[in-house]
């Protein structure tokens, strides 16, 4: 085994070569035969990358926090960049694979079907009951416990080695049991007042819930499971940082990048506009640039499906201040008239245009939400804990409404 190298591939075609130094820092280089496209804004194929920039790509595919930690300790693994893409990185967000450089890709479809009994203790011990032995080999970015599987008439499958998932099961945080009510409710008012979200749904079993999301890059053709790629905006960006940190990373560069990469960046500039001001309303404080991605399809580079979205002020002891502020106000309970002409002016936008989105969004909000609620409690029964996010609603329109 070459302990210090890896193979970077798409399909059977390799991209590139991902190495370390002796400090543990990632570079990378394509292959001289790679043309397909650049795995990112930021690593152009013609261009040798910036110090450090290749390593964010990189590393910014990897589990973080506690879910991160837990997998090293269940992997008995190192807790290095380089040492977990070589345990988990056959199945990446997006399009690649990485690999050991004796390893090819095993371009076999085979997928496990998960029983009842066996998923309940998948649910129960939030994935820590698959073994080293059977575990999956995929990687995803994010602080919350995670597994990639197949979906197939309703019943769940573990992908096999280097197979393609479809779906992401996102099990119940520790001490925060409702976050996939949350996720489930506030994705689907989102889509309700016509943002563009993934496709997601509640379930619940031995009294545990967890949800399942469609992956948005992937695809299923002629029955295969196909792999599209994708970047989130600190990928593309080049950061390392998620949160807004001072001036940077901020709303309004991931404004200009839509303008000046997207297909049609009238519309995904609009989408992200609404966007921000929409978890603004409904309390998703933890709206952050790694909840924003690229989608690289039919030869098009389109904003993706908004994910992760969830009223996180609903949440008692979480932070309430915004991954991206508005303006320079980053206290969502403080935002002024001020704060959105500033946010409007950062994008270089007319503020009126920005008002007139959020009024919009204020007006659908209002009437999507009881309908939105009522459609989750006729599934799964009374809800009482989004009363909560209806309080914190309220009191956002009630501040926002009077611009």
């Amino acid at each position: 085994m070459i302990e210090d190298e890896l193979n970077v591939w798409c399909d059977d075609q390799i991209v590139g070569y991902l190495w370390r130094n002796e400090v543990g820092v990632m570079s990378f280089r394509y292959d001289d035969d790679w043309n397909r496209f650049p795995l990112s804004i930021s690593l152009p194929i013609d261009k040798k990358p910036e110090r450090l920039i290749a390593h964010r790509f990189f590393a910014n595919l990897l589990p973080e926090g506690f879910a991160r930690e837990r997998l090293c300790r269940r992997l008995r693994c190192p807790d290095a960049d380089f040492d977990l893409l070589r345990e988990i990185g056959a199945e990446c967000a997006g399009a690649i694979s990485i690999l050991p450089v004796e390893k090819a890709p095993d371009l076999q479809h085979a997928y496990r079907k998960i029983e009842e009994a066996e998923l309940v203790k998948l649910i129960e011990t939030r994935g820590a009951s698959i073994t080293v032995e059977n575990k999956p080999r995929l990687s995803l970015a994010g602080a919350q416990d995670k597994i990639t599987v197949h979906v197939d008439n309703d019943l769940i499958y573990l992908p096999v080695q280097q197979t393609p998932s479809t779906h992401i099961l996102k099990f119940e945080v520790s001490d925060f049991k409702n976050v996939p009510l949350y996720e489930v409710f506030t994705t689907s008012l989102a889509q309700a007042v016509g943002l563009n979200t993934i496709d997601i749904e509640l379930r619940v079993l031995a009294s545990k819930s967890y949800t399942l999301s469609k992956r948005y890059d992937r695809r299923i053709k002629e029955g295969e499971v196909m792999r599209i790629h994708q970047e989130d905006f600190c990928q593309a960006l080049g950061f390392k940082e998620k949160y807004q940190r001072g001036d940077e990373p901020n709303f309004a560069q991931c404004y200009h990048l839509i303008i000046e990469h997207s297909a049609n960046p009238l519309e995904d500039a609009e989408q992200l506009l609404k966007w921000q001001l929409f978890n603004v309303i409904v309390g998703n404080s933890d709206a952050h640039i790694k909840n924003l991605s690229f989608l690289y399809d039919n030869n098009q580079t389109r904003l993706a499906p908004f994910y992760d979205l969830v009223s996180t002020r609903a949440i008692e002891h979480l932070d309430m201040t915004l991954a991206l502020s508005v303006g320079s106000q980053n206290k969502p309970n403080q935002i002024t008239e001020k704060s959105l002409i500033e946010m409007a002016n950062q994008c270089r936008i007319r503020p009126r245009r920005l008002f007139d989105i959020l009024n919009q969004l204020i007006t659908a909000v209002e009437k999507q939400y009881q309908p939105t609620r009522s459609a989750i409690e006729r599934q799964y029964g009374a809800q009482p804990a989004l009363q909560r996010v209806e309080r914190i609603i309220e009191k956002q329109i009630k501040l926002l409404g009077k611009f």
